[in-house]
């Protein structure tokens, strides 16, 4: 099968499993999870996809271009989510883990897409 459908139904199913393990064991979070969760996981196949297309081209600029993808992320979880930065209805920090546990879940997970797939080649 392609890698980039397999990429894709992976992240599908683990974003499912993990959105419906988090939102059992939250209920009205001050972050929807959905947004939460929906970002991530298309965030994940962006970067990776953008990472296998990047290996093709230049595979010895890897590294930085993963490096950069994630800078990139980093700043878009700022402008779709900005009630993390806001003083205004302070989060608290149960609130704050709800959002940051996903965000490096996801980011591990793209870490161990990519050098599983570094590995195989």
């Amino acid at each position: 099968m392609n890698f980039y459908l397999k990429t894709f139904f992976a992240l599908l199913l683990l974003t499912a499993v993990f959105y419906g393990t988090h939102s059992l064991i939250v209920h009205n979070p001050s972050i929807s999870l959905i947004k939460t969760y929906s970002f991530l996981g298309a965030a994940t196949f962006i970067t990776v996809s953008s990472l296998k297309y990047v290996y093709g081209l230049v595979p010895d600029k890897l590294g930085f271009s993963f490096l950069a993808l994630v800078f990139v992320k980093f700043g878009v979880v700022f402008l779709l989510f900005p009630e993390l930065l806001s003083d205004d209805p302070k989060l608290s920090k149960i609130e704050l883990l709800g959002f940051l546990v996903p965000y490096f879940i996801f980011l591990f997970m793209e870490a161990i897409i990519v050098i599983k797939w570094l590995n195989k080649n």
